[in-house]
């Protein structure tokens, strides 16, 4: 039964997923035409960078080290006053250590991968410690219902402004303003201890 309401929320969140890919793949091919082809640039991230970011969800009773924990920049990093990194972009780490004490977990985690614009970029940071709610299956179950329809209409609104990077927080802002969802929030600060090149 704990496998299935895992397996459940995974589809609802791939489905979020699929309804942001599909507006930004839309509306980039609407506004293609509309600019002409720009040099890329190279952007580089020194280290002891500090990366801000959330943790949206919480984190389950049965997490265990090794499992996997996903992070969201917010707000977007500066490197000469342009944006390096947007904010919504992901940080995808595992959990090395944690300790349950009542609904709330101590644990220590490692980022080692930033999903920008549908690349990933290997990236080497400091172990980072935070005190995280403890959620029940079923509470992120509900949460992650609730998320999609926010999730979705966080995108309509990004779309609307025509800026890829926009349609990406949209997604993100969408699920973070759900009713109920706030609570379980946690801000935590991943800093570089190598620095990344980005190629823009």
């Amino acid at each position: 039964m704990k496998g299935m309401r895992r397996l459940l929320v995974i589809a609802i969140v791939a489905l979020a997923a699929v309804a942001f890919w599909s507006y930004r793949t839309n509306v980039l091919t609407s506004t293609a035409s509309e600019f002409k082809p720009t040099t890329r640039e190279l952007t580089l991230i020194p280290a002891g960078t500090r990366i801000s970011a959330i943790l949206p969800y919480g984190i389950t009773e049965g997490t265990k080290p090794g499992e996997k924990v996903v992070a969201f920049v917010s707000p977007a990093v500066m490197i000469n006053k342009e944006i390096a990194v947007p904010q919504g972009a992901q940080l995808n780490g595992v959990v090395d250590q944690i300790e349950q004490h009542h609904r709330k977990a101590l644990t220590r985690l490692n980022f080692s991968m930033l999903a920008l614009n549908s690349r990933l970029v290997k990236i080497q940071t400091d172990p980072v410690v935070a005190t995280i709610p403890v959620t029940t299956d079923f509470q992120i179950l509900g949460n992650a219902f609730e998320a999609t329809t926010s999730a979705v209409l966080g995108i309509a609104q990004g779309a609307g402004s025509r800026d890829d990077r926009a349609i990406g927080w949209g997604a993100v802002r969408g699920t973070l303003v759900t009713p109920g969802m706030d609570t379980n929030v946690t801000s935590i600060t991943v800093v570089l201890n190598k620095p990344v090149q980005l190629l823009h």
